[in-house]
This record gives structure tokens, C-alpha cells and sequence, in this order.
């Protein structure tokens, strides 16, 4: 027995066949999971290069574009904020005002009219079904009631007739609503769209307009303050683009009444028809109504060129 201890022996690795050793691999080879993960991560493309395909010159032209949106929309919400207040005056134009509210109070009736030929569109409908079914059921009971077949057989052509003359009306109800739509939700929303362009270049102009007032005009005791290069040929611009959009909106709001009247007139005089055929039981003259209503004009989206 020496002084040196023996070192531990090494753990010797486990057979081949043991079930405690790993599957053979060959050195260096990735697993099949780690294969899969490196597959999904794109190859070819570094990060140096990505970064200097960057167009940096676009990227500040959208930046500088959407800080002067910011800039704009935060002074267009302060001016209507402060003429809501009156802290602030505006440019008004009476006349033109007055004729807007018209027109819009007009587009809200003609509304009104629509969703109610609609509901009275849903129960004709319900009606003549309900019509049709109760002729059919009176057929059906003078099959079975010999002694009553007759009166059953009159009640149920009566029924069916009335339940046909429904089913007319509804189709010109539909006819009508069907251009009253159009005048509502086109036509006229046309020229609102003019008339709300109008009022947004008008607040922009006053924005212009009361900045040059204020830097003109400081608070007693402060130096006027200097404007930028080009501020007052900016706000002429404005003022011009609010001028011909106001004159657009006139035009396209008169053009719309003398067409709106002629056309609206044309359809309302077809439905009276049809309604006093209906219900003085004339099915000949509802059912001149019906293709007459559908031959007449239907009214375009716009009654003039987009301006």
C-alpha cells in the first residue's frame, strides 16, 4: 500500500444496447426540432442591410406630413372650440347659413317619409299574406263542407283578389321608396357633402385669418409679433378655396330643388294613384300604377356634374 490514493474511476459510458443510452447522433448534427426551428427564420436577409434599404427621405416627407396634420387639426378643433364658446369671432354668411339649415332639415324629413313608407311596406306585405292564406284555407274548407261550398268558394276568390291587390300596392310602395332613397341618401347627401367641404375650408380660413389678427393685434403692452414667410398669401388661398366652395354649394343646392321638386312631384302623383285604386278596389287601375311607377325616371345620384 503506497502514500498515493487512486483516483475515482471515470463512469464508463452505457452499452449500445443499454436502454439508458441515447440514440446515436453524428457529431455536430442539429435535431430534427432544432432543424424545424431554424427553418422558420428567413435566411439571406441581414439586419445592416434592411436598416440602409430605408428610403430615409420618404420617411421624413410622411413625418413632416402627418406633424403638419397633427398642427392642423389641433387649430381647426380650437377655433370651432372657441366660436362655440364666442371667444372668438367667425366669418358668417347669413343667406348662405340659412339655406344649409334648409336643406338639411329638408334631408331629415325626407328621412322620416322613407323609414315610414318602409314600415308600411313590411305590413302590406304581412297583409297580403295573410290574405292569400285565409283564401286558401276557405278552398280547403269548401272541399270537405258541401253544404257551405259555395259562400266558402265566393269568400276565398274574394280574399285572393284583395290579397293580389295588396300584394300591387306593395310593389308600388316599393317603387316609391325605392327613389326617395335615392334623393335621400345620394342626391341630396351629394350637395351636403359640398355644403360640409364648405364649412371645413371656412374654418381653416378663419384660423389663418385670426393668427394674422392676433400676431397683427398683440395685447396691450406686447410687440407684434412677426408672421411666417408666405402667411398672408397662405390665408388669401384659403379664403379663395372657402369662396368657390360656397359658390359651388349655392349652385348645386339650387340645381337640386328645381330637380328634386319635378322628379319627388312625378312620384307622389303615381302613388295617389295607386292608393285610390287600392282602396276603391279598381285592380285595372292599381295595375296601371304598378308599370307606370316602374317606367317613370328614377332620380340620378346627382343632378349636376361634381364641381
Amino acid at each position: 500500500m503506497t502514500g498515493s490514493s487512486a483516483s475515482p474511476p471515470e463512469p464508463s459510458a452505457p452499452p449500445v444496447d443499454s436502454p439508458f443510452s441515447a440514440p446515436p447522433h453524428e457529431a455536430n448534427t442539429p435535431t430534427s426540432d432544432t432543424t424545424e426551428t431554424m427553418s422558420r427564420i428567413p435566411t439571406g436577409i441581414k439586419l445592416p442591410d434592411a436598416v440602409a434599404n430605408i428610403d430615409t427621405a420618404q420617411v421624413a416627407a410622411k413625418v413632416e406630413s402627418f406633424k403638419k396634420w397633427t398642427i392642423g387639426t389641433f387649430k381647426n378643433s380650437k377655433q370651432q372650440l372657441l366660436e362655440h364658446m364666442g371667444k372668438i369671432d367667425k366669418t358668417v354668411d347669413p343667406e348662405f347659413e340659412a339655406q344649409c339649415e334648409v336643406l338639411k332639415d329638408i334631408h331629415r324629413r325626407y328621412g322620416l317619409v322613407v323609414a315610414a313608407a318602409k314600415n308600411f311596406s313590411q305590413v302590406l306585405t304581412q297583409m297580403a299574406e295573410a290574405e292569400k292564406k285565409l283564401s286558401e284555407s276557405f278552398y280547403q274548407l269548401s272541399l270537405k263542407e258541401e253544404q257551405i261550398k259555395a259562400q266558402c268558394t265566393t269568400t276565398s276568390e274574394t280574399m285572393r283578389g284583395v290579397g293580389e291587390q295588396a300584394s300591387s300596392l306593395d310593389a308600388c310602395l316599393r317603387y316609391f321608396i325605392s327613389s326617395m332613397e335615392t334623393v335621400y341618401s345620394q342626391t341630396i347627401t351629394d350637395t351636403l357633402h359640398t355644403i360640409y367641404n364648405t364649412e371645413s375650408a371656412r374654418i381653416e380660413y378663419d384660423v389663418d385669418r385670426n393668427d394674422i389678427t392676433a400676431a397683427s393685434n398683440p395685447p396691450q403692452g406686447q410687440q407684434p409679433k412677426s408672421l411666417p414667410a408666405g402667411a398672408t398669401e397662405k390665408c388669401d388661398e384659403k379664403k379663395a378655396k372657402y369662396e368657390k366652395l360656397k359658390s359651388d354649394a349655392r349652385i348645386k343646392m339650387r340645381l337640386l330643388e328645381e330637380n328634386r321638386i319635378s322628379v319627388v312631384a312625378a312620384q307622389l302623383e303615381k302613388l295617389q294613384s295607386a292608393l285610390a285604386a287600392y282602396y276603391s278596389g279598381n285592380a285595372k287601375l292599381l295595375e296601371s300604377s304598378v308599370r307606370e311607377l316602374s317606367i317613370l325616371q328614377t332620380p340620378q345620384p346627382s343632378f349636376i356634374p361634381a364641381m
